[in-house]
């Protein structure tokens, strides 16, 4: 079943399996002060307070991160992409997840320092070679445990409504090389859209199947192959005249 089919209630439900119950304990003072959404476009990087991020590291196509970097100014470590642009990876600052913590506050703020409506994400700000901020890149932890997994396409609903003033277009793609459903569904979308200023664009990908050799059975052992689908959302937004990646989600 495509995302344009899916029941609301299949994607309500699901996302209420793994949202934390006590949102009435949710206290606006541990959101992190600065975010991906405080990315300025064409700015330098060097302007991101250095005191409000607590891991730099190059990026990985939005995976775990890989060489680790003093600060901002080391982004030309990283290799540049095709585009030319250098995917450096950071954490927000995770006081806010201790004190959440200690405070037992069961509305989840953070997740081992990043997270998108409660779902565990990666962080990656693209910078040209003169050190300027062109794009951002947000996918879904792969890292996560099993059940958030499972519901980490359902953040490009709230990605959609957070860039609900751009002017989407949505592809469902069908089935490709071996992929499956998991159980009846099957979700790849895609949908791209331009600013309303027109100097950005965005793409977001959602999917949710069983890759190519992917079983719900092992069936050697009978037993039940636990984490065999792929569930992801990703997002780009870049500044013109770059253009998002289109590489499969991880």
């Amino acid at each position: 079943m495509r995302l344009g089919l899916l029941p609301l209630s299949i994607v309500v439900l699901g996302a209420l399996a793994v949202t934390p119950p006590a949102l009435a304990q949710f206290d606006a003072n541990l959101v992190p002060k600065y975010t991906i959404w405080d990315i300025k476009f064409g700015e330098p990087i060097s302007q991101v307070p250095p005191a409000e991020i607590a891991k730099i590291a190059c990026g990985t196509n939005g995976g775990p991160p890989s060489t680790p970097l003093k600060d901002f100014s080391e982004f030309e470590t990283c290799p540049a992409e095709a585009s030319g642009l250098h995917e450096v990876y950071f954490t927000n600052d995770d006081e806010a997840d201790y004190i959440a913590k200690a405070l037992e506050t069961e509305y989840r703020v953070m997740q081992g320092g990043n997270s998108i409506y409660a779902h565990p994400v990666v962080f990656s700000v693209l910078i040209d070679a003169e050190g300027m901020a062109r794009g951002i890149r947000v996918v879904t932890d792969e890292r996560a445990a099993d059940r958030e997994r499972r519901v980490a396409m359902t953040l490009s609903r709230n990605l959609k409504s957070r860039y609900g003033r751009w002017a989407q277009a949505c592809e469902n793609l069908p089935p490709t090389d071996g992929q499956l459903p998991v159980g009846k569904i099957f979700v790849h979308e895609i949908c791209t859209a331009d600013s309303p200023e027109g100097d950005a664009r965005m793409r977001l990908e959602a999917t949710y199947f069983r890759k190519k050799g992917q079983t719900s059975i092992n069936l050697e052992t009978q037993q039940i192959n636990k984490n065999y689908f792929q569930s992801a959302t990703r997002l780009e937004v870049l500044q013109k005249p770059y253009e998002p990646d289109t590489r499969p989600v991880r």
